[in-house]
This record gives structure tokens, C-alpha cells and sequence, in this order.
């Protein structure tokens, strides 16, 4: 606690750059010496702006102090730059928050293939139709999804990964007890039952409009790399797939027709060197090979068609399964493997079992379950097939 509320301190002080309080931290190792430091000290440490120098003497404890206390209630926990749970990708990024909101429960990012899928607000027909199947084929695979859950694309794969039973990270551009867009409240509940909310953002921070392209960074910086699905020039989304660029991330991008506005952003990043992919088993094939991941097939991720109805969304599978018994498993190759994916697969004693079956038989808790229900697909033990059913394969 008492090192914590000068971390807190920092991530409270209004107008100062991700980059300026990075900077101070590593020239003046750590948040203390910046909260005691004056402005002199604070310009002779690194090239503060004069504007963010008068902002950090603002030595008021009171809202740090305030920000621990709601956050402990209401089970939002405060991760540092000093902190070994803080993902590491994210660590290495130019200018990594210095303080990480977290409200759900972080999945194992480094761990994960975790790949971001942004794409406009203003999403048309082809890029709903689009951002559905590659967050829900995503998740089918095995990847961790994460995305800025604002309007459009972004909303629509995160939506369609839950569906699937994948785990999430939605990433605000808002203080973290705030939900931007309102309307995508059952949402942000959902991301945080089967995953977890991130911020940088204390909670009853007022939200500048310039917040949420600081927050693209992290959806790049969490991630393996990142799908555009669809984004006219000069937009938020291309600011979002920048950031890949700078942080030397994957950029793949669903192509569009050559007059479609909405689509000029992709097609211009195609031309400026991005991957073309027009379905999640193909980004999810780009990293096969660097995962461990099998190469995706039918038996993968499912071939479905998708009957669109005004109340609900019904989904035909049209893979032909063969009928095979779980396979099984040598104590040696069990060892090797973390004691939560150990249960998980003992537990998995027939074909095509229902995750409610699985989590029962393991003896786990859902969120723990799932989580090693993803691994285990990552690294190639598990398939997914229909209705969140689990098949032992290596």
C-alpha cells in the first residue's frame, strides 16, 4: 500500500503523456522520487513539458488514496510497471502505461496468442458480416481477442468471440469503471465475466477525446498482431494499426471493394505491405507455426453457415466429424504442463464434451477452465467443436 499510492499518484495527475511518465520513471527510478521532486528536478530529470512539470507538483494524496479504496471494493485490481503479473509484451512497448486498471481477470497475455481486431464505428453490412466471423473463428482457434470495444467492428468481434466461448480483453479509452459507448453495458459485463477489462484510466476520470487513440497502443502492445476489419483513411482504426507498425506487430487487413470509402483505410495498408485476410482461420494460419498451433482445418474450426433472424442468430455446422475416442495421454507429457491444464485434460474423458461437463469433472471454476481450455487449444492438445464442446486430440 504505502508504495502503491505513489503509482496511483502518477496515473492520477491529468494532462501529462504516457511517454513523459515513463520517462520520469526510468530516469528517476520510480514514482516516489517523482512525487517528491520539484519542478526544477523534475526538467533536469527528463524534456518535461513545462505545462506537465507545473501538473506533476500537484502532490495531493487524496484521490490516490480514494482510488485504492473503490478500486478494493469493487474488485478492480492495480497493476504496476513493477509487477510480474503486468504482461511483458505490453512492457516493451515505447511507452507502456505506467499503471494498468484491471477489472476481471487478466488472461495469460504472453502466453497467448493474443491478437487485436479493431476496426470503424460506422461499420457497413460487409464489415459486421466481416468482424463477426473473424472474432468468432479467433476465438474458435484458440486466440485471445482483444479489441477497444467501441461501436462497430470492435463490438461485433468481441460479441461474436464470447459467443464462441473465447476469452477477451476489451481495452478502454475511458476511466475504468465507465462504459462508452452505454448502450454496450451487457457487453462490458460479458468481457469481464470471461476475461477482463483493461485501463489506464482511474476510476472517475473525465475522458478527452485524444484518450482513445492513446489507448490503441495498448490493444497493439498486448497483442501478437492485429486484424483491421474495416476503416476508411485517416481514422482511428489506421492510428490503431500504426501503432502495430511502431511496436513491430502483424498488421493484416480484410480487403474491400476498391470505391468502398469505408474500406479505403485496408486497402491502403495492403498496398503499404499489410496481409490480406478475409477469415480468422487465416491469421490464425499466419502463426501456426510459431504457436505450436496445428495447421487449421475443418476439423479446427467449423464450417458454418449463418441464418440471420430479427430475434436470434441460428448456426448450422456443416463439418463432417469423424467419431474417435479422446486420445491418450502419457503421465510424462501431463507433467510438463501446468497443474490447471492437468485437470482440465483428466477431466476430459469422452468426445465432444460440453465445457459444463468439463468444468464439473475438473473440479475448477469456469474462468479457470475456460482459460485452460484456450491454452490447451494454443498449444494443440484441444479442439473446439459446436455448442462449446471439447475433444482431447494429442
Amino acid at each position: 500500500m504505502a508504495r502503491l499510492k505513489y503509482w496511483v499518484w502518477l496515473s492520477c495527475v491529468p494532462g501529462v503523456r504516457p511517454i513523459t511518465k515513463y520517462g520520469l520513471l526510468e530516469a528517476m527510478d520510480g514514482p516516489e522520487r517523482i512525487f517528491f521532486a520539484d519542478k526544477d528536478q523534475l526538467l533536469a530529470a527528463y524534456p518535461v513539458k513545462p505545462a506537465e512539470a507545473d501538473r506533476l507538483t500537484d502532490k495531493a494524496m487524496d484521490r490516490a488514496v480514494r482510488t485504492i479504496s473503490f478500486c478494493e471494493e469493487h474488485g478492480i485490481s492495480i497493476l504496476t510497471l513493477q509487477d510480474a503479473t503486468y504482461p511483458e509484451r505490453l512492457r516493451n512497448i515505447p511507452d507502456p502505461p505506467a499503471v494498468l486498471y484491471v477489472w476481471g481477470k487478466l488472461p495469460p497475455v504472453d502466453e497467448a496468442l493474443a491478437l487485436g481486431v479493431v476496426g470503424t464505428r460506422k461499420a457497413t453490412p460487409y464489415g459486421v458480416k466481416m468482424a463477426s466471423l473473424i472474432g468468432r473463428e479467433l476465438a474458435q482457434g484458440g486466440a485471445l481477442v482483444v479489441s477497444g470495444l467501441a461501436e462497430g467492428c470492435d463490438s461485433v468481434a468481441m460479441e461474436a468471440a464470447l459467443r464462441a466461448g473465447g476469452l477477451t480483453v476489451g481495452v478502454l479509452g475511458t476511466a475504468i469503471d465507465q462504459v462508452y459507448p452505454s448502450k454496450n453495458k451487457k457487453l462490458f459485463e460479458a468481457v469481464k465475466a470471461q476475461g477482463c477489462l483493461i485501463s489506464e484510466y482511474p476510476p472517475h476520470s473525465r475522458t478527452f477525446p485524444q484518450d482513445f487513440k492513446v489507448r490503441n497502443r495498448i490493444i497493439t502492445g498486448l497483442s501478437l498482431g492485429v486484424v483491421v476489419v474495416e476503416s476508411p483513411l485517416h481514422s482511428g482504426t489506421q492510428n490503431t494499426a500504426g501503432h502495430a507498425l511502431e511496436q513491430d506487430r502483424d498488421v493484416f487487413a480484410v480487403p474491400g471493394n476498391a470505391d468502398a470509402a469505408a474500406s479505403a483505410g485496408c486497402n491502403a495498408l495492403i498496398a503499404q505491405g499489410a496481409v490480406p485476410v478475409t477469415s480468422g482461420a487465416e491469421v490464425l494460419e499466419a502463426y501456426s507455426g510459431r504457436t505450436g498451433l496445428s495447421p487449421l482445418s475443418a476439423a479446427a474450426i467449423p464450417i458454418k453457415k449463418q441464418i440471420d433472424k430479427p430475434e436470434d442468430i441460428v448456426y448450422i455446422d456443416l463439418t463432417e466429424r469423424k467419431e474417435r475416442a479422446p486420445e491418450k495421454l502419457s503421465d510424462d507429457a501431463l507433467k510438463a504442463l501446468p497443474p490447471l491444464q492437468q485437470a482440465v485434460l483428466r477431466a476430459m474423458t469422452a468426445r465432444d464434451m460440453h465445457a459444463d461437463d468439463i468444468i464439473a469433472a475438473a473440479g475448477l471454476s469456469a474462468r479457470e477452465t475456460l482459460a485452460a481450455l484456450t491454452m490447451l487449444q494454443v498449444t494443440g492438445y484441444v479442439a473446439q467443436g459446436a455448442g462449446k464442446r471439447y475433444t482431447r486430440i494429442k
